[in-house]
């Protein structure tokens, strides 16, 4: 066994032992994998803090220290995950197993491969005792996977400075493409907003049983077909007009005069309908109807009718814009609407050190392969830290040759999650030549 062999062997060993600890939000119970980071963290004497946040629940924090002051390095990724059948698996979600060459269990993907390569590094860098130019900090968090209040947005309240103008990398990215023969792997600079929406009909009595008023049900109704038939297209990321510009160039297509809906049928049938309804999305705001309640039983003269809607907003779209937006799908309808959450996007976009380290790192492990950024239609911590100035990259490296885009991506939250054990060791690797990198001034240091 060589060393790279031992690394790999290490980094599995580390996230078997998480997947073991089940983890499963609710009830969450992280810090018992909190606790795990950081014994190891202390047998190799690299400093740490555990913040419990609750009874059960907490997030650990290990820090390597730099020469220089200045925003830190930081290695984001949760603990919790979300809930698994059992009797729906392969292999049992919390038992760790390897089978065919691959871990399977829940967190294999989402999102505790990333906290496994991300300590790795850690341990590999203190073991030679290289000292990065500005503190490293492994921030492993609890409740992700339910919005956070005892994980990040808890973190914000006692250490919110430590991630002022900090370079982050977290999870999101990492998954393999192939168009035209090439291999491209996505970092995520971005995420669109989140909005959650109440629909309320304004009820009004009904007179007369005999002659039911279903005034609300065709409101809604009503409702619903607007929503279906609404283009909320608006000024597309600059971080998805590059996405589209270098995936079509290297078709040997050049984006210029060609328009938007020609280039995202082009590549969804060079790289697949699931990614060309990803890219699509990427491209405009959407909203879609999550919940719809109504009705009244046939005695009942007032009948009461709700519905929730889950929005996701492009990189700069503002509240003022979702309510103008709203106030037209609602017009003439007798309805009312309310807004619960409303998240604004963000892009990092696609340069500064960290994105040009995460580059450097795949033209070494992934040979001929490039890197491309994308802004996620989906949300995860990142979103929390935009206040802070934070530049934030999603990215979690796995082999092309064992998972493919549309594999993962169906895998987050679903049956069988699993990842490679090769993909561990390369995951491993790609990070932590990207740590190197980036933390030691741009050497390379075999």
């Amino acid at each position: 066994m060589n060393k790279a062999d031992d690394i790999q062997q290490e980094a599995l060993a580390m996230l078997r032992e998480l997947v073991r600890i089940d983890t499963t939000n609710p009830p969450g119970r992280e810090l018992a994998a909190a606790r795990y980071i950081a014994g190891i963290a202390e047998a190799e004497g690299i400093p740490f803090e555990l913040v419990e946040t609750a009874e059960g629940r907490g997030n650990v924090i290990v820090t390597l220290k730099g020469r220089e002051p200045g925003p830190p390095l930081i290695l984001l990724s949760h603990l919790d995950v979300v809930g698994a059948k059992a009797e729906e698996w392969k292999h049992p979600p919390f038992a760790g197993e390897i089978a065919d060459g691959y871990l399977w269990g829940r967190g294999t993907i989402d999102t505790k491969q990333l906290t496994a390569m991300e300590l790795m590094t850690m341990l590999l860098i203190a073991r030679r005792k290289l000292v990065p130019r500005r503190d490293i900090v492994l921030i492993a968090t609890a409740d992700e996977e339910s919005g956070s209040e005892f994980g990040l947005k808890s973190l914000l309240k006692t250490h919110g400075e430590l991630f002022r103008n900090a370079d982050v990398v977290s999870e999101g990215g990492g998954f393999p493409i192939r168009v035209n023969g090439k291999t491209f792997y996505l970092c995520e600079v971005g995420q669109k907003g989140l909005c959650q929406v109440k629909f309320t009909y304004k009820r009004v009595p009904n007179a007369n049983p005999f002659y039911p008023e279903n005034a609300g049900m065709r409101s809604f109704a009503e409702l619903l077909r607007r929503i279906a038939a609404a283009n909320w297209e608006g000024e597309v990321p600059k971080t998805t007009e590059r996405l589209l510009a270098e995936l079509l160039a290297a078709c040997g297509q050049r984006a210029d005069g060609m328009a938007l809906d020609v280039r995202i049928d082009y590549l969804r049938e060079k790289v697949s309908p699931l990614f060309g309804r990803m890219i699509k999305a990427m491209t405009e705001s959407t909203i879609a109807l999550t919940m719809w309640n109504g009705g009244r039983s046939r005695r009942e003269l007032i009948g009461e009718y709700e519905a929730t809607a889950d929005i996701r907003l492009l990189p700069g779209v503002s509240r003022q814009e979702v309510e103008s937006r709203l106030n037209a799908l609602c017009e003439g309808l007798g309805i009312d609407f309310e807004i619960l959450v409303c998240q604004s996007g963000y892009d990092s976009g696609a340069e500064g050190e960290l994105y040009e380290a995460i580059r450097a790192a795949i033209a070494v492990h992934a040979e001929g392969a490039k890197v491309v950024p994308f802004i996620a239609t989906g949300t995860s911590d990142g979103r929390y830290l935009r206040e802070y100035n934070s530049r934030v990259f999603g990215f979690s490296p796995v082999l092309a040759e064992d998972m493919t885009f549309e594999q993962a991506v169906t895998m987050v939250h679903g049956v069988n999650e699993r990842i490679s054990c090769d993909s561990i060791g390369f995951g491993t690797a790609t990070l932590h030549e990207a740590v190197l990198h980036y933390g030691l001034g741009g050497e390379r240091h075999d």
